[in-house]
């Protein structure tokens, strides 16, 4: 009986390496070269679409695909996912999937010194500089409880200041810390152009991308994908332009990342899809009917990567608060 019983779970443990093994994960994941050192003319030319008027991507320059049917193209030998730019306050992730599988990060602090948005760790410093201000202000508070010279409707008034003030130190160190951690101690560590290869793909693959807003920052941040319904606000996040150049296919993939509806509604986005932008190498879909216009497509959607600049300043400033 015991030998029986020892067979059983020797069985159920190789059935269950066998299992594992078959689910484990295909594909590789490998730094690329950058592209704005390999081919600059390629870089610029993406770039300049990010950084351009709406108007610019008409249909005829990059047609629209929908961002649900993207695929691996066989003819290529793998699917090459290049940084391109990006305009956010947040400290945005960016995810894949394979075959409707699980969600892999494939960049997990998506900032820059040199994007539109500049992370210089100007963040580090804010908060530095109000700690020290902030630890000041309790030593004076201390200081005043502790002289005696107060009477009982001061004291308590100061004390109720001094437990404001510790609860601000006490958030404001651990911001801090967190800052700390991401890039070169909060400065954006990406460059523009740098990518990554994901290989060893055969059969039908299809593609997923996903932002994950804030998630550098935030375990909890909302993911946004293409499938809107699948999303927190019910609201498309991803658009996809196809475009051909010395004989490759290439898709720019745009993300907005604020929650909810356009400003012009009352939310706080402003719809732009411009807060994280890549190229991708490799991948094909089905191209949508320009009759067929759906949100967002639109004046403030799809026709956009651009107008960041100082049109972004005040939006990005509120958001990074």
């Amino acid at each position: 009986m015991k030998r029986s019983l020892l067979n059983i779970s020797l069985l159920a443990a190789t059935s269950l390496s066998f299992l594992t093994a078959s689910v484990t994960k295909a594909e590789t994941v490998t730094d690329s070269p950058n592209l704005k050192g390999s081919d600059v003319e390629l870089f610029d030319l993406f770039n300049g679409f990010v950084n351009s008027e709406r108007l610019a991507l008409d249909e005829a320059t990059l047609p629209e695909l929908y961002a649900d049917s993207l695929r691996w193209d066989p003819i290529a030998s793998s699917v090459d996912v290049f940084f391109i730019n990006e305009g956010a306050g947040y400290r945005n992730q960016l995810l894949y999937a394979i075959n409707g599988g699980e969600r892999t990060t494939l960049f997990d602090d998506i900032a820059s010194t040199e994007s539109i948005i500049k992370e210089t760790g100007a963040k580090v410093k804010k908060y530095e500089n109000q700690i020290t201000k902030l630890d000041s202000e309790i030593s004076t508070l201390e200081a005043e409880i502790l002289s005696g010279n107060l009477t009982t409707g001061e004291q308590s008034e100061k004390e109720t200041q001094l437990i404001d003030k510790q609860n601000k130190l006490l958030a404001k160190t651990e911001f801090l810390a967190i800052e700390k951690t991401l890039g070169d101690s909060g400065v954006g560590a990406l460059k523009l152009g740098d990518g990554k290869i994901i290989g060893g793909l055969s059969g039908d693959v299809a593609f997923d991308f996903f932002i994950k807003a804030d998630g550098a920052r935030q375990a909890n941040g909302n993911i946004y994908g293409a499938d809107a319904s699948a999303n927190a606000d019910g609201l498309q996040h991803v658009i996809a332009r196809e475009l051909q150049y010395k004989g490759d296919s290439w898709v720019l993939i745009g993300f907005e990342d604020l929650y909810g509806v356009h400003e012009d509604e009352g939310g706080i986005s402003d719809r732009d899809f411009n807060d994280v932008v890549f190229a991708v190498r490799g991948l094909t879909g089905d191209r949508v009917d320009p009759k067929e216009v759906t949100e967002p497509t639109t004046a403030i959607g799809l026709l956009v990567f651009g107008a960041l600049a100082l049109a972004q300043t005040r939006r990005r400033a509120n958001a990074a608060a």
